[in-house]
């Protein structure tokens, strides 16, 4: 009986295994753990958008299917930018060309594009997210803010001065079909307790920036979900050392009054860190952007070719970009930021408080998908993360933003959204350039990229 039971399961894992009209086996591939930075080398056969079954190397092989040979390459899960603005559909293209296969698209209400900090309606972004799903189109996963709430009096904002207010930009939201909702900047308190309720009453995460001059701590206790860029709130945490926080507002000019106006923020700054631990909230540092402050002399980055793909608009905002920033009186202001951002980008990483990779594209210069590549770069480069760290914030980090189970590994049962590297981003962060096909659910939508500049 025992023998026929064997025999049994192993005709059994057979059949589970003939080949099939669309299966994909990628051979002999170096596979990453994300997880522990493991690298183990096996066959992988990827069967109606889900990996089937991972084996010993060169013991898996079929005539008549789709076959990549994955010797001396390495396998990853799919990228995501948990920050962008999408204002054309080129953009949805252009990052799966950088392994990006999902993306949350952080809100406006713009009807065509214009300089690129701002996203078309989500009732566009719904269209095409529709047939993105459908296979009409080709996209990463979208997952959208809406209309952003907002006390600074922009168009393309909900104003939320009044409890009632609040209400209507929930309603209209919820009636565009968003995915959470983005607070902006200028909120009154009582408004963004209310924002707060009707989150929990819509089952929806709110997120975004900070308003001054409340303390960051107070608001992440009300449930915010991440938090974007390095705001003032924010700022002051980049250190602990009280010598260090009084060297930077020496260099940076601050006088009397500045002091005693941030003097607040600067009395909240470690239990900052706490709230983001309490309250598993995460942090969205958007490097990219703050970087393109300082490199408004860098040619190969302004005249990049990808930029060719871009609405019109969009590269007009960057050139008025770095119209603002040649021109800027405050270039040494620009430069200590930055070198907070590093600091408190290595210290929530030293202090495991979520950190989310966002690029902000196609905001001040940003480039759809390739900006996501640099955000990365500039937090192992210039924030001394490791590879493995980094590439989690792009990778692991957003799959459990989302609550996505069954993503963010290379792993039997998984979702097939992958990336085959032809060198070890491990070794170094610079080889996520390297990519040799990008899968969306199990399909090869990109293959080489060996005549696209980098």
């Amino acid at each position: 009986m025992r023998n026929l039971r064997v025999l049994f399961l192993s005709l059994l894992f057979v059949s589970c295994h003939l080949q099939r009209k669309g299966d994909v086996l990628i051979s002999n591939t170096n596979i990453i753990d994300l997880e522990t930075g493991a690298i183990s080398k096996g066959d992988v056969l990827i069967r109606d958008s889900v990996i089937l079954t991972i084996s010993k190397p060169n013991t898996l092989s079929f005539s008549g299917i789709k076959y990549i040979d994955g010797t001396d390459h390495f396998l990853i899960p799919g990228l995501w930018d948990m920050h962008v603005h999408i204002q054309d559909s080129t953009y949805l293209s252009m990052f799966l060309d950088y392994g990006v296969i999902g993306v949350r698209d952080m809100g406006g209400c713009v009807i065509s594009p214009t300089d690129g900090c701002e996203s078309v309606c989500p009732e566009m972004l719904n269209r095409w997210k529709g047939e993105m799903e459908a296979g009409k189109m080709d996209g990463p996963k979208l997952y959208i803010a809406g209309t952003q709430l907002s006390g600074t009096g922009w168009p393309t904002s909900f104003p939320v001065a009044t409890k009632e207010e609040v209400g209507y930009a929930f309603e209209k939201n919820v009636q565009a079909e968003v995915d959470f909702i983005k607070v902006y900047e200028k909120i009154p308190w009582e408004s963004y307790r209310e924002i707060a309720r009707l989150a929990k009453q819509y089952h929806l995460d709110f997120t975004g920036h900070v308003s001054e001059p409340f303390l960051l701590s107070n608001i992440l206790d009300l449930g915010q979900k991440s938090v974007e860029h390095i705001l003032e709130p924010l700022l002051y945490s980049f250190t602990d050392d009280p010598s260090e926080l009084e060297n930077f507002m020496v260099a940076d000019g601050y006088t009397e009054d500045d002091r005693k106006f941030v003097q607040p923020w600067i009395e909240d700054a470690n239990n900052v860190l706490e709230s983001f631990k309490k309250n598993q909230a995460w942090f969205t540092p958007t490097m990219a952007v703050q970087y393109a402050r300082l490199r408004y002399k860098d040619t190969h980055w302004i005249e990049h070719p990808e930029r060719k793909r871009m609405p019109p608009s969009v590269n007009a905002g960057m050139k008025q970009h770095l119209t603002r920033m040649l021109n800027s009186q405050d270039h040494k202001g620009d430069s200590l930021w930055w070198q907070a951002l590093t600091k408190l980008v290595k210290r929530f990483s030293n202090e495991n408080i979520g950190l989310l990779a966002g690029s902000d594209a196609a905001c001040e210069g940003g480039i759809p998908g390739y900006s996501l590549h640099e955000e990365l770069i500039l937090m192992v480069e210039e924030a001394g993360l490791s590879p493995l760290s980094a590439l989690q914030t792009a990778i692991i980090n957003p799959c459990t933003y989302f609550g996505l189970q069954h993503n963010g590994k290379v792993q039997e049962g998984f979702n097939a959204d992958l990336v085959l590297l032809t060198e070890n981003p491990l070794e170094n962060i610079r080889n996520i350039h390297s990519i040799k096909a990008v899968f969306k659910k199990g399909k090869v939508v990109r293959f080489s990229q060996e005549d696209r500049n980098e």
